[in-house]
């Protein structure tokens, strides 16, 4: 499959980051991710003239970077660069270098533009339609209000998690009396503006390395599924906890705690102290960790045509993505979909299956990635596609709803959704299992009329009498294949509803 690859250079004031992303239509899938942790902030003098030495790291990294992009062929590149550079007084002079040295253009990002891509990233991957979103920073932190999916306020505060440290951590360790004065400060900056009183709907998006991080110690300690980060509720209790158990340690002990970037283990305290102080101030609930940010909202800005009004907007478009990068057979896909669609409603017809709508769309969605993994290997597709879907990027699902589809998806029979469900002790009741099995067992016997990947089923009629469904399956084509595979595999869905399933083939 062809892909085109674009790069982003983010110069931020903790990170000098490129990373080089494949794109194919909606298909967005990062490449390569090199970063420098240069940490540029600390190369402003009192007067925010950036030092020579801070220059020629930036500049170092820059040809590193140019490197990378000429081994992999990108000649598409945007260079951008926040606080760090914004607050440099020498900023033109650091530009002009960097094109000189590099040919690299950088383009110089307000902080209303840094807010506002984050927002934008959150937006097309998340689904709260109202709330704020925060972007800790190593200079600056971009804070945003949205309400109905559009930005409201937005508002870049001079302090970031590199500019605390310096200001009120003096040794290796933060004494009580420097965590009092940071917290005063923080709340002191927050309660200058009146629309940061209250978080709407009690939701705080938070983006950037600082927040993902922090989610990973968590789920560490909670010994959770391997559902990544993008959409996991890191609550204010959780949050409260860190705070005490973190606090008190030295930047040696912090090196030690599991999860906790080495790179990252002196500047977690100032960020956990920002969000902290924001969940109070503003009553959320906790944090919604975003996994996606400035570079991706960039990227994803260069998607057009896609609707993003509602929250099923999102997760539809995320799902896109999701089948753009496994390069999922299209035509298969809509024979899924199609055969989906017949098949439920004729069972909800005669009163077989009550579905709700938000368990319509959920099947759906389950019918678009059923099997997936089959790429990798078609006779263990289902354990492949389960460890995929639940190892993927999912925007716009919580961790909850990623966790249902890929159990859905990867459907096989009663046994082995229980192994699967093993890493999920406690999230579903016994009656959503049911759901599962039934929907899957469907989705089964769908992908069993396709056996051949030809689409020969045109049509389906359900009828249940005394007891029996049975499912008139209309082709064109031979359908050996696929009269094969549904006769086979039907018996799994009449386990789940305990009745006889009769398929009966017909040419049109």
């Amino acid at each position: 499959m062809e892909h085109s690859k674009t790069a982003i250079i983010d110069i931020g004031s903790n990170t000098v980051r490129l990373v080089i992303y494949k794109e194919q239509g909606v298909g967005i899938e990062e490449f390569r991710n090199v970063k420098a942790p240069l940490r540029l902030n600390r190369f402003l003098d009192e007067s925010s003239v950036m030092s020579n030495e801070g220059i020629a790291l930036l500049l170092e990294a820059m040809k590193n970077f140019r490197e990378v992009l000429d081994y992999y062929d990108v000649t598409e590149v945007e260079c951008t660069a926040t606080a760090a550079i914004r607050q440099a007084k020498n900023s033109d002079e650091i530009i002009w270098k960097v094109k000189e040295e590099t040919a690299f253009q950088i383009r110089l990002l307000s902080g209303e533009e840094e807010a506002l891509y984050g927002l934008s990233a959150v937006l097309k991957t998340m689904t709260p339609d109202n709330g704020l979103t925060i972007d800790i920073g190593g200079g600056s932190t971009e804070i945003t209000l949205f309400e109905n999916r559009k930005l409201k306020y937005s508002y870049s505060f001079p302090f970031g998690v590199v500019s605390l440290k310096q200001l009120f951590i003096a040794e290796d360790r933060m004494k009580p009396k420097e965590q009092k004065r940071m917290a005063e400060y923080i709340q002191s900056e927050l309660s200058r503006y009146t629309w940061l009183q209250k978080a709407p709907d009690g939701v705080i998006a938070a983006i950037g390395g600082s927040a993902r991080n922090l989610a990973v110690v968590q789920q560490l300690k909670e010994n959770y599924p391997p559902l990544g980060v993008h959409g996991y509720d890191l609550t204010l209790d959780a949050l409260h906890r860190l705070r005490e158990e973190l606090s008190s340690l030295s930047y040696a002990e912090l090196g030690k705690v599991d999860g906790l970037s080495n790179e990252r283990s002196d500047l977690i305290l100032p960020a956990i102290e920002v969000f902290y102080q924001l969940a109070v101030h503003t009553s959320a609930n906790g944090l919604i960790v975003s996994s996606r940010g400035l570079r991706d909202g960039i990227m994803l800005e260069r998607i057009k045509g896609e609707q993003y009004e509602t929250a099923e907007d999102v997760k539809r478009n995320g799902i896109k993505r999701l089948l753009k990068v496994y390069g999922h057979d299209d035509e298969h896909h809509h024979q899924m979909m199609v055969l989906m669609e017949k098949m439920v409603n004729g069972f909800e017809k005669e009163g077989l299956l009550n579905v709700t709508k938000q368990e319509r769309f959920i099947i759906e969605q389950s019918a678009a990635l059923f099997y997936l993994g089959e790429y990798i290997s078609s006779s263990s597709k289902s354990r492949h596609t389960f460890y995929l879907l639940i190892n993927s990027l999912f925007d716009g699902f919580t961790h909850s709803e990623k966790a249902y589809l890929s159990l859905t998806a990867s459907f096989t029979n009663n046994s082995t959704l229980k192994q699967y469900l093993e890493e999920f002790n406690g999230w579903f009741t016994k009656e959503e299992i049911q759901k599962m099995r039934e929907y899957g067992a469907l989705l089964k016997l769908c992908y069993s009329l396709n056996s051949s990947k030809r689409s020969v089923v045109q049509d389906l009629d359900v009828k249940e009498k005394q007891n029996n469904i049975l499912i008139t399956v209309y082709c064109e084509g031979n359908e050996m294949a696929e009269r094969y595979q549904s006769d086979k595999q039907k018996r799994q869905l009449e386990k789940a509803l305990h009745k006889e399933i009769t398929l009966q083939f017909k040419q049109k």
